[in-house]
Order: C-alpha cells, then sequence, then structure tokens
C-alpha cells in the first residue's frame, strides 16, 4: 500500500494520503475512540467488532451509485453478508468494502499422499484408499497414519525430525477458536438463533470436543498449543505436517520450501450425523472488510477505495494474494500468476459457499469467539469435564444476552 498503490493515487489525483498501521489488538479500540471525533476517514476492520463503531461509519450504496456499481452482481452472497452489511445494526446499507474474506480450507501433501508404499500401507491399515479426507474421523485416521518419530520414513525417505499428521495454530483462547469453531460448525450448531436461543446444550457439542481433544493430542505438534496465526504453516512448509489448517492469505507459506509445489486442497470435512445435514464441513468468514468513517471526506474515501478495490481489482490480487470479488477467481491474468492457482482457487471459492458469517451483533465475540475457544482448551487440558464446561459456555452466553436486552 504505502510503497506503490498509495503514491500511483496520489500522483493521479492530487490528493494526500496518510496511513497508520495500528497494532491489531488495538484497531477497534481505537476506531470506538476516535470515531466519533472523526480521527479516521477509512479504516480495515474484521467484521466480528464492527458493533463497537457501527454509529460512525458512511453508507457505501449512494458512493457506489456515483460510480455505478452494484454489489451484489460482483460479491459472493457470503461474503456480502459476513463482510458488507449489517441488517440488525445499519439495516439497507452497504457498511465495508471487502477486501480478503477467507475461510478455511485443508492444505496436504501430495506427494506423500501418492506414494505407492504410503498408500499400500494405508489400505492395509484402513481398508481404503489413501486420499484427502471426507469426514473428520477419516482426517483424524489420516494424521494418525502419518504421525510418526523422527527415524521412520516418509515417501521412501527418512525423518530427521518428528512428523505430525495435522495442525493449526491454536494458541488460546483465539487460536483455540479459530480451528475449534471449524468442529462446531460441522456439528451443525450456530451457536443461537435470531432470537437468541442457544443451540450449545445439543450432546453432539461433547461429541465434537471429544474428538478435539483425541486429534489435538494425538496427531498435533505440541508447538501448536503456543503458536500464533498461520505460525504451523511453517510447519508444513518445513516438511514436518501431513496436512494443515490453510486460512488462504497463508497460502504462499504452504506452497514454500520442502512442501512447494506438492500441496494439494480440499474443502473441510463433513461430520456424519451432523444437525444439517451439511456435506461439507463449515467454518466462519474471517479476513475484513474496508470502511468509511462518516466524514467530510467520505466521498474521496470512497473513491480511492473504488479505484483500490474494484477498478484496480486485478493487479491488486496479483500483488496481495487477496481475494473477493467473483471476477478476482475466475480472472485469466490472475490464474495464470500462481502455478497453484488453478488447484488452490476452486477450493476457496467453494469453500466460502458453506461459510458462517458471523452474526451481526457487538458481543458475538464475547459470547462466542473467547468462549468457544476457553471451552475447549478447558476439557483439552482437563480444567472442567466436558460437561462442566459445556454448562458454563451456556451460561455465560446467556449472561450476557440478558445483561444486553437480548433475552428477559
Amino acid at each position: 500500500m504505502e510503497d506503490y498503490f498509495i503514491p500511483l493515487y496520489e500522483e493521479k489525483t492530487g490528493i494526500r494520503i496518510e496511513m497508520e498501521v495500528l497494532p491489531p489488538d488495538q484497531v477497534w479500540q481505537r476506531f470506538q475512540m476516535d470515531a466519533p471525533d472523526g480521527e479516521w476517514d477509512i479504516g480495515y476492520h474484521s467484521p466480528g467488532w464492527f458493533g463497537y463503531f457501527y454509529e460512525h461509519v458512511a453508507d457505501l450504496a449512494p458512493h457506489m451509485a456515483r460510480h455505478g456499481f452494484d454489489p451484489y452482481k460482483h460479491y459472493p452472497e457470503a461474503v456480502i453478508q459476513s463482510h458488507m452489511v449489517n441488517e440488525m445494526l445499519r439495516p439497507g446499507e452497504i457498511i465495508a468494502l471487502a477486501r480478503n474474506p477467507q475461510s478455511p480450507i485443508m492444505a496436504y501433501r501430495t506427494d506423500w499422499f501418492e506414494h505407492p508404499q504410503e498408500r499400500e500401507a494405508f489400505r492395509q491399515k484402513y481398508g481404503r484408499d489413501l486420499e484427502p479426507p471426507a469426514t473428520w474421523e477419516e482426517l483424524y485416521q489420516v494424521a494418525s497414519f502419518f504421525t510418526r518419530p523422527a527415524g521412520e520414513t516418509v515417501a521412501g525417505t527418512t525423518l530427521r525430525n518428528d512428523l505430525y499428521g495435522y495442525s493449526a495454530s491454536i494458541s488460546e483462547p483465539g487460536g483455540m477458536a479459530r480451528a475449534f469453531l471449524a468442529i462446531v460448525k460441522s456439528l451443525g450448531l450456530d451457536g443461537f438463533d435470531d432470537q437468541f436461543r442457544t443451540d450449545l446444550d445439543d450432546p453432539i457439542l461433547l461429541e465434537g470436543v471429544e474428538y478435539w481433544t483425541r486429534l489435538v493430542g494425538e496427531t498435533f505438534p505440541e508447538d501448536a498449543l503456543a503458536w500464533n496465526f498461520l505460525e504451523h504453516l511453517d510447519f508444513f512448509a518445513s516438511g514436518r505436517l501431513a496436512m494443515a489448517e490453510l486460512w488462504p492469505e497463508g497460502v504462499m507459506t504452504a506452497e514454500s520450501g520442502a512442501s512447494e509445489g506438492n500441496v494439494g486442497y480440499a474443502v473441510l470435512p463433513q461430520w456424519p450425523g451432523n444437525r444439517k445435514n451439511l456435506s461439507v464441513g463449515r467454518s466462519f468468514l474471517g479476513g475484513g472488510g474496508v470502511l468509511v468513517f462518516d466524514t467530510p471526506n467520505q466521498d474521496h474515501a470512497y473513491d480511492f477505495l473504488h479505484w483500490l478495490l474494484v477498478e484496480n481489482a486485478v493487479e491488486f490480487t496479483r500483488m496481495t494474494a487477496m481475494f473477493a470479488l467473483n471476477e478476482q477467481f475466475e480472472n485469466p491474468e490472475i490464474l495464470e500468476s500462481r502455478p497453484f492457482y488453478a488447484e488452490f482457487l476452486p477450493v476457496f471459492q467453494e469453500q466460502m459457499k458453506h461459510a458462517f458469517p458471523r452474526q451481526p451483533i457487538a458481543e458475538w465475540g464475547e459470547v462466542m469467539y473467547t468462549p468457544v475457544g476457553q471451552f475447549a482448551a478447558d476439557v483439552f487440558f482437563g480444567v472442567e469435564s466436558p460437561q462442566a464446561a459445556q454448562q458454563r459456555l451456556i451460561q455465560n452466553m446467556n449472561n450476557v444476552f440478558r445483561r444486553e436486552g437480548y433475552l428477559k
């Protein structure tokens, strides 16, 4: 941004843009404090925090109309619902332009999955072909199969270090929440409905956390419990992981080092018997959008964003590997810019069709993101029994909903 797009726009228009990069854990707090005084014209946000400053953003619909731009013709529906509208807080408005919406998929080592010795050994053990897992239990089996100590072999090569079957970065509570929410959503649970009634009291949640404890304890590297977002992909790239949770912004790391050119991609696996008859696994849409604050500069601010994210969408994606518009997934110039895009992008795009937009309330993080991560961590570390942790999770949600007036 600072080195290319901003200088180019300043030269083109004569408008000066000052950019400040805030620490990630301070962004929404700064917006909440500064927006009432008009301190910012543009801000990048994660949709989970929008409720803390929603009164101070501009409706982008009139600005889009000035440019003859209909977002509903250019963005996937899930992206619009998760990143660009909020019918509870700003009904009927467009509150942001999507920049890098994403939902996690799965990456795996194709050279190991296709190796004759590995395929024969797997068939001997499980009675089926070694393929990308279609269910979460199959994922556990494949991850267990590839978890091996140093000195053994994989695909005919002796391991210098321990090999692990699967991992995400699960430092608690945020990392644990990101990864375990994929289990929760795959179970067919939403957390709560539009009447603020929870479904987390369902016994299937206990099945999910038992599975998660088994998967993490037996197939993840122990270091994963201290890794921050995407750190596990360095392990994958160095040949220490057979499979990995892949948030799309980490694909460049996955396609590097020992794994470069040997990466396959798959949607998240199904949980058989899930409460919604889902055909594949689900997770929420992460990433963020760029909003315009309600200041005297909002016309200029939107014009810059439209130039950057719509008119120059292809160049923006080629330089940042961020995707939002439908055309960015299908543009031949983009597809040809990376050798793995032809396989990666269709899987990424398919997973987003099954992604779960976060509920449009300010307290989503307080009732779901952080508590769900803490629930999974407490069960994993034996702090509480699964049943006790489940009751505390439900009680916290209901207490917050009563405090905020959602429940009487």
